[in-house]
């Protein structure tokens, strides 16, 4: 999870105050790490493998699942986060794992690779670039993330299938994002600017995040005018997919 600073859209709130403690503290309870494990079913370890990557920046690490399951799975791991309630989380769970994974609270805009270095791979995961509205400050953003990748490194960037949410079909299978059964995700407004996740937790606490409704194709084209090519898309960790039964879709890319 991450998002540059600056300027709100209208009255979305910024992304840290979505962020709350609070929710933070619940948000691993809503993604039940064991579960979303089995679901990827090592997917991306194996594509990153796949491509020759050693080094991975994860760019929006959240409460820190991936960057864990990469460290595990043997790759060279820096993670960060514009959240602090977010990067103290995953802090705390790369101590509960033995982990030593350096971390820095960053938001995209703050991403230098003379601090940080160049990686094989950038990881954005979590359908983190819906957190910005306009389309300008995503291709910055983009541009950012290409400053991080080596000549021809890899991109990965998800997110939610807004295309079929758009056209009313949205779905939450369970099977492979959110997993817990304590918690529902439901939608309330959503238009052509706007999408409003609730999180309802059995207790009931209820959780909002709102986010830019950024279809697939908008995105791919935002990625390959920022410095990229050789798009390729994943609906729901599968190459063929339906647009239309999708959870999520996966985008890669390699850095010009």
């Amino acid at each position: 999870m991450n998002q540059m600073s600056g300027r709100k859209h209208h009255d979305v709130a910024s992304y840290s105050t979505q962020y709350s403690a609070d929710f933070v503290e619940r948000w691993d309870e809503l993604i039940d790490w064991d579960k979303r494990k089995a679901g990827e079913d090592g997917f991306f370890e194996n594509l990153l493998r796949s491509r020759g990557v050693q080094s991975v920046i994860d760019v929006s690490t959240g409460s820190g699942f991936h960057a864990v399951q990469l460290k595990q799975a043997g790759f060279d791991v820096v993670a960060t986060d514009g959240s602090s309630t977010m990067l103290t989380k995953a802090r705390a769970n790369f101590r509960k794992h033995g982990l030593d994974i350096q971390s820095h609270y960053r938001d995209w805009h703050s991403l230098d690779p003379q601090e940080l270095g160049q990686f094989d791979a950038v990881v954005c995961l979590g359908s983190s670039l819906c957190h910005v509205f306009e389309a300008h400050d995503r291709l910055r953003v983009l541009a950012k993330f290409r400053a991080l990748l080596k000549p021809g490194g890899l991109l990965i960037v998800d997110q939610r299938n807004f295309f079929a949410i758009r056209a009313g079909k949205y779905k939450a299978s369970g099977n492979y994002y959110y997993c817990g059964t304590n918690a529902s995700v439901s939608l309330g407004e959503v238009n052509e600017r706007l999408c409003e996740f609730i999180y309802s937790f059995d207790d009931a606490e209820q959780y909002r995040l709102k986010v830019y409704p950024l279809l697939p194709g908008e995105l791919v084209t935002e990625i390959l005018a920022s410095g990229f090519n050789a798009p390729e898309s994943y609906g729901d960790f599968q190459r063929d997919y339906d647009m239309m039964q999708c959870d999520f879709v996966i985008h890669t890319a390699r850095a010009v």
